[in-house]
């Protein structure tokens, strides 16, 4: 009459698409054209498996606010990001409404990046206090593989730093 109720074993088949019926390295190649950040996440929460190979599959990552995620849980959750991007002080900053010495430090962030993450290319660090101690340790540590670094709205690192940066990158004439 309305509406039909599915057999058990159609259910199961249904459902098994979802959690164990299609192969992982077809769930690998179809994450890697899932591009849309609420996309990816709405598909992460479909089962472990699927979160699983979001978090070995996802290229770029954005933390809205870099107190709100922990930078070594967060390189953990996804140890082949090739893009980073941090945001520091709310927009308010920018109008003089937030104290300059409110926060926002990116070294934390700097002392994980250190660590073993082979693919990162590209950080973009926003409305951040970054140290020419910070951007010292990143060249060092991340200046052979990084491609890409965006200061953008940061404050606290002189030129001292920017000469730094501008001595490692292999596309500079020296």
């Amino acid at each position: 009459m309305g509406g039909e109720v599915p057999e058990p074993r159609r259910l199961s088949r249904a459902l098994s698409f979802g959690c164990g019926g299609v192969p992982d390295e077809a769930l690998h190649l179809v994450m890697g054209y899932v591009d849309a950040p609420r996309d990816r996440e709405a598909a992460s929460l479909v089962c472990r498996r699927w979160h699983r190979i979001d978090a070995l599959t996802r290229k770029h990552v954005t933390v809205a606010f870099c107190y709100a995620a922990d930078p070594a849980r967060l390189l953990a959750r996804f140890p082949r990001l090739e893009s980073l991007a941090l945001k520091g002080r709310p927009r308010a900053a920018m109008y003089g409404l937030i104290s300059d010495d409110w926060g926002a430090y990116a070294a934390p962030w700097v002392a994980r990046l250190a660590a073993p993450l082979e693919c990162l290319k590209a950080l973009h660090l926003r409305r951040m206090t970054v140290t020419d101690d910070d951007v010292a340790a990143l060249i060092r540590s991340r200046g052979h593989m990084l491609q890409e670094l965006k200061l953008d709205k940061c404050s606290g690192f002189s030129t001292d730093a920017l000469r730094l940066v501008a001595r490692s990158c292999s596309n500079c004439d020296s």
